[in-house]
């Protein structure tokens, strides 16, 4: 079963794609908000603002007009949002502990990413996980 699982998440991963990795400065727009989104999910949302223009080889304020123009949101409200979407796949598909999944998306501590999830999605992480997650037979 689990490496069904493992199996599983290779093919649904949402790090994983074939758009272009850094150079995309002259691509389509799709193929520039792809590869930022991308590299976001990739970092788990812990990059900011001014990593994620050196990554790509532009200036901070020019990314920041950029990223707002592709995706109609400001650049913390939409690492906010991977984040918090990696987290409900994480609480769908695994079995960690809260605070392990808290960690490895840069929360500071348990509380502040319950919090967090909680004004995102309207459950506590631990009622998500028990009202969507795996169901396990007794």
């Amino acid at each position: 079963m689990t490496e069904l699982l493992h199996q599983h998440r290779q093919k649904i991963s949402k790090s994983r794609s074939n758009f272009p990795r850094k150079n995309v400065r002259h691509a389509n727009r799709d193929a520039q908000s792809g590869a930022i989104m991308t590299y976001l999910t990739q970092k788990n949302g812990q990059v900011s603002l001014k990593e994620a223009a050196e990554y790509f080889c532009y200036q901070a304020n020019y990314f920041s007009r950029l990223y707002r123009k592709l995706f109609a949101t400001d650049f913390v409200h939409l690492r906010h949002n991977i984040r918090i979407n990696l987290a409900e796949d994480q609480l769908l598909l695994t079995n960690k502990k809260l605070e392990e999944i808290a960690d490895e998306l840069g929360y500071q501590d348990l509380s502040s990413f319950s919090k967090a999830f909680a004004e995102s999605t309207g459950f506590s992480p631990g009622k998500y996980r028990k009202k969507y997650g795996i169901k396990t037979s007794r």
